[in-house]
């Protein structure tokens, strides 16, 4: 009896297993396969995530919303609502366990931890995924100083927290805690959480010590997490002290991380040029190594920093792509509430609302990312500036995507789609054959049926000072203003006189438009084609987002000013012009330049060419070798201004007292054209920085010799690698744009510069043309000779230098010979100059040298 009683419940308990089994959910989260890809369990498939680090939870973020009164979960959700608009679907931070831990590495319930909590949560709402760095070893001051933290990594120290055995221990502590942590808005431990990707142990530890010393402390990290019950991939950062690669591609971690910062960081100011050819590869120097290509790759951060220009971000994400990566998130997206004054990274620029040009490049760049396959080439620059659906474009500062169904653009576009009346999704800035918008905000375009589309468009953006200028609260670099703009869409299935209606918060404007035109304010809309009878409701959900949401700053635009974009030396004669930017609360009715002139003065009215931009072509009979002076002033019904001064009125007004004009120099076309002078353009000159060099006068009056004292020509490690060499670059586009019309005429390249010791410094001297083309030629300094004269058709080509240098530091220097014909003289914009050994087998001596001046005659 009891034989059959046990066999009873034998059986029961095997029946009940088979049906546990048979009903078990699969296996959530992702896993890295034999060949180091990163996988989602339900399918297999390839993991692949686009979008940004944000920090609003934490530090400098933080506190500012504080000091302003802002709700910390207000501006989570405003920024969240950007995300969705650009396409992000992945999240990373580097927590700031400083914040959240105490010395011992206890996780602390605070502020910080609820609010990275609730942007966890709020993310996931739109499809958002993670990868999550739990520590960053990070004080929380920048910008300001380090506040008083209770965590280890205040206690250690960043070194210390690598090899002291008490930090260490609080570490192990600290990321159990952290991954046992629960959300209370999901009720899912982090450990467990199946929209994070992975985990990556701490941010960029920079490593000393040996193999041994740090291969023991990482797997002691991932025997922390791994203590939890965590399965998720664990990942380590590879992009620093790759000396040391060994011992993380032999430690138990599933992957690396990497970051690049191609144009380098913290410049001070915008740096202008072509710079596709630094982000033509994503180089990594043990890439053939068989144990790395067992393990996953992802971008922790990358941004093009200090950079204007919008055209980077796609070729960024399709180099990553090439070379494996499966997740990459800028650095770093500023909360709305911050982003006018820039302060948490003032190298970094990124917002829909004040930066929309740049944001859609990212939003761009994000379906490079998903559509790219893993590890395929399009070759090498410039061939790689088209691939696939995309197009990269420096010269009109633009990148796009068009497909069928979707049409991206980050600026004007002549680019026609293949079916407009097939397409479902528009986003774009300016004017394109489907709309043309004389606004400066971003727009967004969705095909909701057949018959209606959601418009949504941004404030006018505008960027009041250089943003990658020094930074404090006190200075607002952007504003946004709303105001009444013309707009004109083009879409078969709308046809020409759709009616326009405001859906957003307290939005009441409804029209029709006539032949595709009609006037727009920021605002979300429905447009729908005449005759449609259909009602759609305003809580209706389009992908990710709400069709009536709106998130956008409230006007903060309180000045008027002129942005001069008028060439300061032009070539006498034709074709001359004052061109302006007038940046305004409100649109003036009308604006004329006053022009001084020899005993008397002239005032003309400007054309307005469109995006608040002005022109004033001069009078041929006014074009003649000399200077004109000139005042901007903008009428509205209220009164005047005038520019440069800024002050109310005009002169010639009894009580209007200010003199102070601009000045535009006429030469005549034989005059020699300056390329760089040390005196004015050194402060603006792109250059690893080094102690021997330095700007002193000269007995002329305001000159300047930018001097070398040397022991050496600098030897540079990139990995495996070095190259003894040093280069610095200035970007003459917009110092010379008045005068391109006489850049074919010139036979010359003139260097004036001497040596000042027995030794005789090798000099390259190239012109690099708006392709991204070099070409150059060697000279040598000598003691008895100031003047080096080259002529321009004994340039040959040369290697394009990746100046600013790199993060991470073991890029190469110089990029590979580009094919080309010939050097494009009309559209040269780059000089580089760089010290080179004269022969191969070098020997280092003192270098002591001067350069003044480079110009074409």
């Amino acid at each position: 009896m009891r034989q059959i009683f046990g066999g009873i419940i034998g059986l029961a308990f095997w029946l009940s297993s088979m049906a546990a089994f048979a009903q078990a959910p699969k296996a959530e989260g992702t896993y890295v396969d034999k060949d180091g890809i990163i996988r989602w369990h339900k399918d297999q498939s390839e993991v692949q995530g686009f979008g940004v680090n944000y920090s609003v939870p934490f530090a400098h973020a933080y506190r500012m919303a504080q000091r302003l009164g802002i709700s910390h979960e207000e501006a989570i959700q405003q920024d969240i609502y950007h995300f969705a608009r650009l396409d992000f679907d992945l999240y990373r931070v580097h927590v700031w366990d400083t914040e959240i831990s105490d010395s011992v590495g206890n996780l602390l319930q605070n502020d910080h931890l609820r609010l990275f909590d609730y942007a966890v949560n709020e993310m996931k709402k739109r499809g958002m995924k993670f990868v999550i760095t739990p520590i960053a070893y990070w004080g929380n001051g920048w910008p300001e100083r380090d506040f008083d933290t209770p965590g280890f990594a205040t206690k250690y120290g960043k070194g210390a927290c690598l090899t002291h055995s008490e930090a260490i221990k609080a570490q192990e502590n600290y990321l159990a805690q952290f991954l046992h942590h629960v959300n209370p808005h999901t009720g899912i431990a982090y450990k467990d959480d199946p929209d994070i990707i992975a985990f990556e142990i701490s941010n960029e530890p920079h490593h000393g010590g040996t193999y041994d010393e740090v291969k023991t402390f990482i797997n002691r990290m991932v025997a922390a997490m791994r203590g939890t019950g965590t399965k998720k991939p664990v990942f380590y950062n590879m992009s620093h002290s790759i000396h040391l690669m060994d011992a993380y591609l032999d430690a138990d971690v599933q992957g690396g991380t990497f970051q690049w910062y191609p144009t380098n960081l913290v410049a001070n100011q915008q740096i202008n040029g072509n710079f596709l050819p630094h982000v033509n590869e994503y180089e990594i120097p043990f890439a053939e190594d068989a144990r790395f290509k067992k393990k996953a790759k992802l971008v922790y951060e990358f941004d093009a920093a200090d950079v204007e220009g919008n055209y980077m971000y796609p070729a960024m994400a399709r180099s990553f792509r090439t070379a494996g990566m499966q997740v990459a998130t800028q650095f770093d997206y500023d909360a709305m509430f911050l982003a006018p004054y820039n302060s948490n990274y003032g190298t970094h620029y990124m917002s829909l609302p004040y930066a929309p040009q740049k944001a859609l490049s990212l939003k761009i760049a994000s379906a490079v990312f998903h559509q790219v396959p893993l590890h395929k080439s399009y070759g090498s620059y410039p061939e790689n500036n088209s691939f696939e659906n995309f197009r990269i474009d420096y010269s009109n500062d633009l990148t796009e995507m068009v497909t069928n169904t979707r049409f991206f653009y980050s600026n004007h576009t002549l680019t026609h789609p293949p079916a407009a009346d097939k397409l479902q999704e528009i986003a774009g800035y300016g004017n394109s054959p489907i709309v043309r918008y004389d606004g400066k905000g971003a727009y967004f375009l969705d095909k909701l049926d057949e018959n209606t589309w959601r418009l949504e468009v941004m404030p006018d953006a505008h960027w009041l000072s250089d943003p990658y200028a020094p930074i404090s609260p006190k200075r607002q670099v952007a504003a946004v203003s709303y105001n009444k703009r013309d707009m004109q869409i083009d879409l078969p299935v709308l046809g020409m006189d759709f009616s326009i209606l405001g859906i957003n918060d307290q939005n009441k404007h409804s029209a029709l438009a006539k032949n595709g035109s009609f006037e727009i304010e920021p605002g979300v809309y429905l447009l729908q084609k005449a005759g449609s009878k259909r009602q759609i409701s305003t809580d209706t959900e389009y992908k990710n987002i709400r069709i009536n949401e709106f998130v956008a700053p409230q006007q903060n635009l309180n000045i008027t000013l002129v942005k001069n974009e008028t060439a300061l030396i032009q070539s006498a004669g034709k074709n001359n012009k004052i061109a302006f930017e007038l940046i305004a609360p409100q649109l003036p009715r009308q604006v004329e330049v006053r022009l001084l002139l020899p005993g008397k003065h002239q005032t003309l009215k400007a054309e307005y060419v469109g995006q608040d931009r002005y022109e004033l072509i001069i009078p041929e009979e006014l074009s003649a070798h000399g200077t004109i002076e000139y005042n901007i002033i903008p009428e509205w019904e209220d009164g005047q201004k005038t520019f440069p001064a800024g002050l109310d009125g005009r002169p010639g007004q009894w009580d209007y007292y200010d003199r102070s004009t601009y000045a535009l120099n006429l030469l005549p076309a034989e005059a020699p054209i300056v390329l760089w002078n040390a005196a004015s353009d050194w402060k603006n000159t792109m250059r690893p920085w080094l102690p021997g060099i330095q700007l002193k006068p000269t007995y002329e009056a305001g000159q300047s010799q930018l001097l070398h004292h040397l022991d050496e020509i600098p030897l540079n490690e990139m990995g495996e690698k070095s190259i003894r060499i040093y280069t610095f670059k200035y970007s003459f586009r917009d110092k010379i744009k008045g005068r391109k019309e006489n850049l074919g005429e010139k036979s010359k390249l003139v260097i004036k510069g001497q040596s000042l010791n027995s030794a005789k410094p090798t000099l390259e001297v190239a012109l690099i043309d708006s392709r991204g083309m070099s070409y150059g030629h060697r000279i040598t300094l000598h003691q008895e000779n100031g003047i080096y004269k080259i002529p321009i058709d004994q340039l040959s080509p040369t290697q394009f230098a990746i100046v600013p240098r790199p993060y991470p530091g073991f890029m190469s220097w110089l990029a590979p010979y580009w094919p080309s014909d010939s050097l494009e003289t009309e559209a040269i914009e780059t000089l580089q100059i760089s010290l080179v050994p004269a022969t191969d087998d070098y020997q280092p001596e003192p270098l002591e040298y001067y350069l003044q001046e480079i110009w074409l005659e």
